[in-house]
């Protein structure tokens, strides 16, 4: 996908996002979209698996276009298995942005086998976006580093 469709995706595109003066270098920076708890797990492989997972493993997100239940339904799956899905007031953002091509990275969080199941098991996703970079030039500006100092601390 191209990053000017990926920043159309995200709503950015209208505005006319302006870089700042001094940002000539970009890279592909992984950023977190979402940090929750899993739903239905106790319906799923979570009730077989859970001696297994752990957290920092690697899961799998699928679009459910067709079920019945939610629109936007996205289920996680751990080594091919169903483990559970993206809360149904939380999976919009994720499902569109699945639904366009874009990429994500997802991983087990935290897990707490004696909690409620509703908080038994966190997922953390990530998809990688264009951040920019200073230009090696702007290394040598040192009052604009005090500017954007400035900048941040007011905010």
């Amino acid at each position: 996908m191209k990053q000017t469709e990926l920043m159309n995706k995200l709503g950015l595109g209208a505005a006319g996002v302006v870089m700042p003066n001094g940002l000539a270098r970009v890279k592909n920076e992984p950023v977190r979209v979402y940090n929750g708890f899993l739903r239905s797990i106790m319906h799923y492989g979570y009730v077989d698996l859970k001696e297994l997972l752990c957290s920092g493993d690697k899961l799998t997100l699928e679009r459910e276009n067709d079920n019945p239940h939610d629109f936007f339904a996205v289920g996680v799956f751990w080594k091919g298995v169903k483990i559970g899905y993206l809360p149904t007031t939380e999976n919009i953002v994720i499902a569109n942005l699945l639904d366009s091509g874009i990429s994500m990275h997802a991983y087990i969080g935290q897990i707490d086998q004696q909690a409620n199941p509703q908080h038994a098991l966190s997922v953390v996703i990530f998809t990688d976006i264009v951040v920019a970079l200073p230009s090696v030039s702007s290394k040598f500006v040192p009052q604009q580093k005090t500017e954007m100092r400035k900048v941040y601390q007011s905010a």
